[in-house]
């Protein structure tokens, strides 16, 4: 199994997060051809290696194509520095005019407004860059919806996957958004300098991620920092209110950091809920390639993001062992349509495995015992699931340890097509194949005959 390990030690951002990528799978030629088909001109893809606190690795900026100067550096300039990486809705847009502020959605790498190669003075520059931005380089304040990120997305010639990594990571910035300035999601707008840098950002992670197609992603517990930062908006405490939002609605596992910013952007923590199915330690595998994303900022140590992609260790026949959650209660009350329901939400959810069995209460009442297998790290978004859509006012729940058998995903030739399924080897060396259900009925359905025809045509070329 193919896995995607996410080291957020030191937090994560949309380029440190493209720069990791690239390392592991050596693609920018192929990055740089899919992003052309997006059809998004006035901007230059800028890869080179850096230096962070004597790491060396990869570091990635979007520049805009007339000036070559990075994007966020021109914002930074203009909102007197900030981090704060934003969807900016109307009503902000039209105070930023006024003022000669805008801010954009992702500032690259924790914090180019505080430590930009270009150095300018803000204090200075600011009264005069508005009219010298505008007459040096011809930029039109246009804004765009989040309905037209969509559109430039959906009409872009990048793979199906892309498109859809690509729009979910911007819907869980703007659900974000929309919460925080209490606005509907069809109100967040985007500046159309800053929605290049951050349609470049998610994008080239979804394309990334597509190409690299991990058969799991499993990430650290995401560190940000503490304190507060500057933005248009006023000071904000760390994390800010976006990034906030999406830990919650996301169920993101983090924690504070003794360094005294921002480590984590609503972007960064829109890609690693996307991908990460689970939150922890590394776990055991066979590294093949190590990639490291590197930010600007100085926080005092390596600002990088290392991701590692590996294969597990186990052998044929060997016994996976590993800690899981039991979560069971008995539910009275609560229809077979509505159980039902529950059992595939929680299994869409993360579940290992979900079952009922029926039982008698007190006063002989007929009830069914719900027990739901999990790991630590879905236990509670699982629970959240059980009490909202039960009427169960209690559970329970406690650690067990299991054996599993090494199960290998594969395709097997019959006379109907390939069929999907799952060989099994077991400690005594005997193989065993079994047939996936789904890829059995959807034969079935598309040809019009029987399962026990297709299963009988799956054992047939298992012979053969």
């Amino acid at each position: 199994m193919k896995t995607l390990y996410f080291d957020c030690a030191t937090g994560i951002s949309g380029n440190m997060a493209i720069g990791a990528l690239l390392e592991v799978c050596n693609g920018e030629k192929y990055l740089r051809n899919e992003l052309a088909k997006l059809g998004v001109p006035g901007y230059e893809l800028n890869v080179i290696k850096r230096d962070s606190h004597g790491i060396d690795g990869t570091y990635v900026e979007v520049l805009e194509a007339s000036t070559g100067i990075p994007v966020d550096a021109v914002h930074e300039e203009k909102t007197n520095g900030s981090d704060y990486d934003s969807l900016e809705l109307h009503n902000i847009h039209s105070h930023s005019h006024q003022h000669g502020l805008d801010l954009s959605l992702e500032h690259h790498s924790h914090g180019h407004c505080h430590e930009h190669e270009h150095n300018r003075s803000l204090d200075n520059h600011c009264d005069n860059h508005q009219d010298d931005h505008d007459n040096n380089h011809n930029h039109n304040h246009v804004h765009r919806t989040y309905a037209d990120i969509k559109q430039i997305i959906e009409g872009s010639g990048i793979t199906e996957d892309a498109k859809n990594l690509s729009k979910s990571m911007f819907h869980k910035v703007a659900v974000a958004e929309a919460a925080v300035h209490g606005k509907p999601i069809d109100e967040v707008h985007f500046h159309e300098v800053g929605a290049i840098d951050s349609i470049v950002d998610i994008v080239s992670v979804a394309i990334l991620m597509d190409y690299i197609k991990p058969d799991r992603v499993i990430s650290s517990v995401v560190s940000d920092g503490y304190g507060t930062i500057k933005c248009a908006h006023g000071v904000l405490s760390v994390p800010v209110p976006a990034t906030s939002m999406i830990y919650k609605n996301e169920h993101i596992r983090f924690k504070q950091i003794e360094v005294p910013t921002e480590l984590v952007t609503p972007t960064g923590a829109a890609i690693i809920s996307t991908f990460a199915e689970s939150y922890g330690l590394m776990p055991e595998m066979n590294l093949n390639k190590i990639g490291i994303g590197v930010g600007s900022r100085d926080i005092g140590g390596p600002n990088t993001l290392r991701v590692f992609l590996g294969e597990d260790v186990t052998a044929d026949g060997e016994t996976q062992n590993g800690d899981i959650i039991v979560i069971n209660s008995n539910i009275d009350d609560s229809s077979g349509e509505d159980l039902g329901y529950v059992l595939e939400k929680l299994m869409d959810a993360g579940a290992l495995d979900v079952s009922y069995a029926p039982i008698f209460m007190k006063k002989n009442r007929p009830a069914y015992r719900l027990e739901v297998i999990c790991r630590a790290e879905t236990r509670e978004k699982l629970c959240e699931i059980i009490f909202d859509e039960t009427t169960t006012i209690g559970v329970r729940y406690y650690p067990v340890q299991r054996e599993e058998l090494t199960r290998v995903r594969t395709m097997v030739d019959t006379e109907l097509g390939q069929i999907e399924a799952k060989q099994v080897s077991t400690t005594s060396g005997h193989t065993y194949t079994y047939p996936e259900y789904e890829s059995m009925k959807s034969i079935a359905s598309e040809l019009g005959v029987s399962m026990k025809s297709v299963r009988a045509t799956f054992e047939k070329g298992l012979r053969d």
